[in-house]
């Protein structure tokens, strides 16, 4: 309305409470293959609640003065049958738990692979262990027997009810109460979880520093220190798994109590009803086929409760491995071969619009066989940048700001060799790019494996080769290029591992080679060696280095960068 004053405009907080966000879940179980798998133990559960009333008639007909060889042939048959589906059902149950925990575990690696940010080894071994056994034990030993019990439940209850209404009742509200409790302490159960998980965590993470540490450890006269800290966490752990005893005591006692109770429920209908010795037969065989399952469900609940503790860690970090390993988006056709036509104008390195934390990088340009030497910022920035540079890829996702937008837009672009890394599959961003850093140490596998990592196509003789000039000579060790490398290149020396890496992200001459404080781990005829193949290299080399042999290389000076404003970043990060 005109004349009317403007509302007040809220000064922009970026700190300001957002929407709460749905918590995470994990991949669902029943999807794909297991699909089969579940239908088919809840088609068990079924039958083998079927047999167990068929069980319960025979019985009350072999009291109540039936034929006794044909009804005891019969109890005996379907006894073999029960027994050949609780078989199956704890072998589909199986599968079905490991075949859902593999997916898992793959998705926890991948995670650990791509993100920026990985706890310590000791957490991920935990996590792919002990978290994962408490998916598969919530999944084979908590879903499978919930459909096996519930099921028997119904239809043990149908079949009291056939004999005389009370008595479904006599087993139904013992069974409600039961599942009351459990629901009463399920709570407790989940923080005790929570505790002991924690405990745990810390203890691995713990386990895993000190031993990385060993030989400083050693050399400082420290073995008795870190052995009573180690001490301390596990007494935590002790506690804390003690702590959870008692509450799993608590459930699986109550659990085994309903039987109990139902007995005597049954009991006292039956002689109340006035019920004859067969009924009464079939009546107790029925509850006696429940007791088992229903006995479980205390420690089902527990398995539940120690599920939850580990889901609550785990799904965020697949949700975040979901967005990581997705590839980049599909745009429109015209503006994607529009950009690909742009990236195809820059023969050597272009790299523009780049923001890591606070910091701008300052753009670069390098045409085929420039050699850039990177300098300024501190250490940490330096090593963050080159981590971007060989993966094509920030905390948010894969550089893609070139994909249907002008490379002189605001959207931070990347382009190598004519290609846009961000926006090609592993294989090809290998090919385009090497990289040799001093925190990167060979994964688990023979030496030759190692060495053709980036290109396992490329010819051994002509890659020990390389190998050799850059100070790793296979003649030295014991079964040469058949070496199995183990624990970050045992039994390779600090020397030898440097030399295999750098032979690696040399190996067939990538476009753009990546080079961070490597060459002070090299021996000095090999440092000699590199220092001349780098100087007829035909790609784009980018260093790190204090040395003197790089030292009219072309500078890339990060201090040049300006700092980016608060709001900048916040905006960005909500972009992303």
């Amino acid at each position: 309305m005109d004349g009317a004053p403007e509302p007040a405009t809220e000064p922009w907080d970026p700190t300001a409470a957002t929407p709460a966000e749905p918590e995470p879940r994990l991949p669902r179980l029943v999807t794909g293959g297991r699909r089969t798998l579940f239908a088919g133990l809840l088609g068990i559960a079924t039958f083998c609640g079927g047999l167990g009333v068929l069980i319960a008639l025979l019985v009350g007909a072999l009291v109540g003065g039936g034929a006794v060889a044909p009804i005891a042939a019969g109890i005996a048959a379907l006894m073999v049958a029960l027994g050949c589906g609780r078989y199956l059902e704890r072998v589909l149950a199986e599968k079905l738990g490991q075949h859902y925990v593999a997916q898992l575990r793959i998705s926890l690696i991948s995670h650990s692979l791509l993100a920026s940010k990985v706890p310590s080894v000791g957490i991920t071994v935990a996590r792919a262990s002990n978290d994962l056994s408490s998916v598969r034990n919530w999944v084979a030993q908590g879903i499978a027997p919930l459909l096996a019990g519930i099921p028997l439940v119904l239809i043990s209850m149908a079949g009291l009810w056939t004999i005389h209404p009370a008595l479904a009742l006599a087993l139904g509200l013992p069974v409600l109460a039961l599942a009351g409790t459990l629901f009463l302490l399920a709570g407790p159960a989940y923080q005790r979880a929570r505790v002991l998980r924690r405990h745990r965590g810390n203890l691995a993470a713990r386990i895993a520093d000190t031993v990385a540490a060993s030989s400083a450890v050693v050399a400082s006269g420290g073995v008795a220190r870190e052995l009573a800290r180690v001490r301390d966490s596990g007494q935590k752990v002790m506690d804390a798994a003690v702590h959870r005893a008692r509450m799993a005591a608590v459930l699986r006692a109550c659990s085994l109590g309903m039987p109990v109770l139902a007995t005597a429920a049954v009991v006292l209908v039956s002689r109340n009803a006035a019920l004859d010795a067969g009924a009464i037969a079939a009546a107790l065989t029925l509850l006696g086929l429940c007791a088992a399952p229903v006995g479980e469900w205390g420690r089902i609940v527990e398995y539940r409760q120690n599920y939850r503790a580990a889901r609550r860690i785990i799904a965020p970090l697949l949700v975040e491995e979901a967005r990581l390993a997705a590839g980049p988006e599909l745009v429109p056709e015209a503006p994607q071969a529009a950009a690909r036509l742009q990236a195809e104008r820059v023969a050597g390195v272009w790299l523009r619009g780049l923001i890591l934390g606070s910091t701008r990088i300052p753009e670069l340009r390098a045409e085929p066989g420039d050699r850039i030497r990177m300098v300024g910022g501190d250490a940490a920035l330096r090593a963050e940048l080159f981590g971007v540079l060989a993966t094509a890829r920030t905390p948010a996702g894969p550089i893609l700001g070139t994909l249907g937008r002008e490379l002189s837009g605001r959207e931070p672009g990347y382009v190598v060799a004519g290609k846009i890394p961000g926006a090609v599959g592993e294989k090809k961003r290998r090919r385009l790019i090497g990289a040799a850093f001093s925190s990167m140490v060979p994964e688990r596998g023979t030496l030759l494996r190692a060495l053709r990592y980036r290109r396992p196509e490329a010819d051994a003789g002509k890659a020990l080769a390389l190998a050799a000039r850059l100070g790793l000579r296979t003649e030295t060790l014991e079964r040469g290029q058949n070496t199995v490398l183990r624990r970050g290149g045992l039994p390779l020396d600090e020397r030898q591992r440097a030399g295999l890496m750098v032979a690696r992200a040399m190996l067939g001459s990538p476009a753009l080679l990546l080079l961070n404080d490597i060459d002070g781990h090299l021996e000095e005829k090999a440092l000699t060696q590199l220092e001349t193949m780098l100087q007829n290299y035909r790609g784009v080399v980018v260093v790190a280095s204090e040395a003197e042999w790089c030292a009219g290389y072309r500078e890339w000076d990060l201090e040049a960068a300006d700092s980016v404003p608060e709001r900048s970043q916040a905006l960005s990060a909500g972009a992303r």
